[in-house]
């Protein structure tokens, strides 16, 4: 990991436990799913390994629109989706 990550963000923010990589994203879904109004959008910042299983998650915990965006290096960087209801 570039240095500049590990000096300028929180050890909580960037390494999970290996057996629930998406625990915080499970975490924000849960949430977003009571505070949304449907048709709100979702937003996440990924890690470029955990595209299809967190797309697989959002569209499992009701989010349509699913989709993964590429950064400048065309690595899988961000995920958006609409809340279904």
């Amino acid at each position: 990991m570039a240095g500049n990550v590990l000096c300028h963000e929180p050890p909580e923010a960037l390494f999970v436990p290996d057996s629930d990589p998406l625990i915080y994203y499970r975490a924000i879904i849960e949430l977003a799913s009571k505070i949304l109004v449907p048709r709100g959008k979702l937003y996440f910042e990924i890690n470029e390994a955990m595209g299809k299983p967190l797309s697989e998650l959002l569209l499992t915990s009701g989010y349509t629109s699913v989709e993964i965006v590429n950064d400048l290096n065309n690595k899988e960087r961000i995920i958006k989706g609409i809340k279904n209801e």
